[in-house]
């Protein structure tokens, strides 16, 4: 296993990537000093994973990244690569050569790779520690080194002994493990006192979880039993609902009962009262008729007085009678009928149906004026629906809009992120281009070279370079003595200069080959430069191969892959890559990098506009839906409003059916119908005066008659009584007749003139 190559870029005085090969055995790196032979040991010392800042000569480890020189920025990183040949698979990779790679930024972040795969650096010295290198194996001594090696204390030799013969892995090793056995036993005691704490209230918390379990246990019984409970007591609740309602329905309809019932008992006893106050009247009547004749027999001596008295009283009554009915016929008279109250009744019953008719035709009209504007309540109530829909509607399509402006102004910006990464990669690709051209292009002061006038067609810059050997570095000059400053003022550097002749062209050689083309059809420039370059290349002609090239061709024949045939020094050169080549290749890819450059601002200021036309489109669509977002509103609320209008109006209609009677017109309603009512009690009180007033005639008029046909009864009665009291016992049975005769006729006329 050896060292096969070293790449170095941003590390210390290495600024570009530079590969440094190695062979087996040794090599030996010379140079003045400062020129950077101690940065390559260092670099080598670095890659395998040095720490120390110190050891790489350094005060930190950003140090080791180049600082940058007059004319040349500072690099942002430094990296280093280590080729090692493991052809005999010490290494156990298994693969022919392994690379191990360290970079490292300003910003502090590095990195390791292993063979190309990111890894840590114990995997590095873990790799390298059977191979004896890394960085305390003293693979690398550096200046100073063996000094310190030979007055170092026996301990440090000691050491440097064991790592000399391998034993320090073996100690990193033990020392790795047990700090991992101690990690792990800690880790052991941690864990067994957690358990212990954990046993300790583990009891506890059983008993916790147990009662936890049990409460919850019992509250869900508890809660279900409740609900069970309510469960019932509301089924309970609505049957003594429906059976209160039935109670009461029926405590009604017996209520009806028990009135219409109370109605005939009060009716029949009103008759029951009547007919008692009949029976009393008629027992009274009969027990005074009874001590009458009882008392006749005893009062026989006194009742021809009595009956005188009788008689008078009998002429009195029945003249009184005749008063009294003189008056009732004269009150009969005097009386007009019911004709004017009729009439007052049936004016007031006309105006009164006049007033319901006027009612129940307001009523109509007001219940039609209420339908119509429910009607039209529920048409603008559709409307609103239509409308508050279609607004919905535009505003998902308002929301799918935004969404979709949001998108392409999402996209804009990624176009935009790309275009700027873009242009940003063209300037740095120009800026890297531009920085070579300078770095190897060395003019005389004040001149240009023949390569920065000339543009070659891509894929003949070899061919070119071969064909001028050297010439595309040249300066141009217009005469001898311009030409003689510029090389006067180049000092001993030297230079070359060529200088511009006439415009004329020789005539060209017959073409070596069949297909061969010259070479200065693929060469354009400035007038001066394209002249020189014609005249230098008159007889270049441009070939797949010189072998097929006849000897007696006398120009130039070049291939594209820089190969040169020059028949007339007879000399087949070849150019070297990476030559004046590329700095025409270069200078080719500078115009296409520059017209990319342009491209991709032009992309980048049409990405822009895109996202400025996406951000206005964003802008409208969100106004859009915002716009949309109040219609939907506002339609939202003239429907629900719509819908409240058409509730209100149903509302009113029920009400207003239902409405009792108020205004004006009820008002005068309630006042007809007050006085009809008045009225119509006042008519039939006159009609029951009138029937009690016919009835008392008629009854005294019976009563005159009765006590005119008395009269004479009382006189004979009087002549019989007269007679009796000469003959007692005849006279005692005749005086009992006489007063059982007496007894009828006398009660009656005193019932009729009570009733009078």
């Amino acid at each position: 296993m050896h060292l096969k190559s070293i790449t170095l870029k941003g590390f210390k005085s290495f600024p570009d990537r530079t590969r440094l090969e190695f062979g087996p055995g040794v090599s030996v790196v010379v140079g003045p000093n400062g020129s950077g032979k101690s940065n390559v040991t260092d670099a080598v010392l670095w890659a395998l994973g040095e720490q120390s800042a110190a050891a790489v000569r350094g005060s930190s480890m950003q140090d080791v990244i180049f600082a940058g020189s007059p004319g040349r920025q500072a690099a942002t990183s430094a990296e280093v690569e280590l080729v090692l040949d493991d052809s005999g698979g010490l290494l156990g990779l298994e693969a022919p050569e392994v690379s191990i790679l360290r970079r490292l930024d300003r910003g502090g972040e590095g990195e390791y790779r292993l063979a190309g795969a990111r890894c840590r650096l114990v995997d590095v010295i873990e790799v390298l520690s059977d191979t004896g290198l890394g960085k305390e194996m003293h693979s690398v001594i550096s200046q100073g080194r063996v000094e310190s090696l030979v007055t170092s204390k026996p301990r440090d030799r000691r050491l440097l002994i064991e790592e000399a013969a391998g034993l320090g892995k073996h100690r990193k090793r033990r020392r790795r493990a047990q700090l991992k056995l101690e990690r792990t036993q800690q880790n052991l005691d941690r864990a067994l006192d957690v358990e212990r704490e954990a046993r300790s209230h583990l009891r506890p918390l059983k008993r916790q979880a147990e009662a936890a379990e049990l409460h919850q246990r019992l509250e869900r019984q508890t809660l279900e039993a409740r609900w069970e409970l309510a469960r019932d007591d509301l089924r309970s609740w609505r049957d003594e609902l429906r059976s209160a309602e039935a109670l009461v329905d029926e405590a009604r309809d017996r209520r009806g009962a028990v009135e219409r019932e109370l109605e005939e008992v009060a009716a029949r006893r009103e008759a029951a009262e009547e007919a008692l106050a009949a029976r009393s009247a008629r027992r009274e009547e009969l027990s005074r008729r009874l001590f009458a004749a009882q008392s006749a027999r005893e009062r026989v001596a006194y009742r021809g007085e009595a009956l005188a008295n009788a008689h008078q009283t009998v002429r009195a009554r029945a003249q009184r009678a005749r008063e009294l009915l003189e008056a009732f016929k004269s009150e009969a008279a005097d009386d007009k009928g019911d004709e004017q109250p009729l009439a007052q009744i049936a004016a007031l019953e006309q105006e009164l149906a006049v007033l319901e008719r006027d009612r129940e035709a307001e009523i109509a009209a007001r219940v039609e004026e209420l339908e119509r504007r429910r009607t039209d309540a529920e048409r603008l109530l559709a409307e609103h629906a239509d409308a508050s829909s279609r607004a919905h509607q535009e505003r998902h399509q308002a929301e799918l809009g935004v969404e979709e402006a949001r998108q392409e102004l999402r996209e804009a910006e990624r176009s935009v992120e790309a275009a700027r990464r873009e242009a940003a990669n063209v300037g740095a690709e120009l800026a890297s281009v531009n920085l070579f051209l300078r770095s190897h292009t060395r003019l005389l002061a004040g001149a240009t070279s023949l390569a920065d006038r000339l543009e070659v067609d891509p894929g003949y810059e070899m061919a070119l370079a071969a064909a001028l050997d050297g010439r595309l570095g040249a300066s141009l000059a217009a005469d001898r003595g311009e030409a003689r400053r510029l090389l006067d003022s180049a000092g001993e550097a030297g230079g070359r200069v060529l200088v511009a002749g006439p415009s004329g062209e020789s005539d060209p050689s017959q073409a070596p080959v069949p297909g061969a083309e010259p070479l200065s059809s693929h060469v354009r420039g400035h007038d001066e430069a394209a002249a020189t370059a014609r005249a230098l290349l008159s007889d270049t002609w441009v070939v797949d191969e010189v072998e097929g090239v006849g000897e007696e061709f006398e120009g130039v024949a070049v291939t594209r892959s820089g190969r040169v045939w020059v028949s007339r020094t007879r000399e087949l050169r070849q150019a070297p890559a990476l030559g004046e080549d590329r700095v025409l290749a270069e200078r080719n890819r500078r115009e296409e990098l520059v017209r990319a450059s342009e491209a991709a601002a032009q992309a980048e200021l049409a990405a822009r506009s895109s996202v400025e036309r996406a951000a206005e489109l964003v802008s409208e669509r969100d106004a859009e839906r915002e716009s949309a977002a109040a219609a939907d509103r506002a339609a939202v609320r003239e429907r629900d409003e719509a819908a409240e209008e058409e509730q209100r109006l149903r509302a009113s209609v029920e009400r207003r059916r239902d409405a009792p009677d108020e205004g004006p017109g009820a008002v005068r309603r309630a006042q007809l119908a007050v006085q009809l009512d008045v009225e119509r009690r006042m008519v039939e009180r006159s009609r029951r005066e009138r029937s009690a007033r016919e009835g008392r005639i008629q009854l005294l008029t019976d009563a005159i008659q009765r006590d005119e046909s008395l009269l004479p009864q009382i006189g004979r009665l009087i002549a019989s009584l007269t007679e009796g009291t000469t003959s007692p016992r005849p006279g005692v049975r005749r005086g009992t007749g006489v007063g059982r005769s007496l007894g009828a006729p006398g009660a009656r006329p005193q019932a009729d003139r009570g009733r009078a």
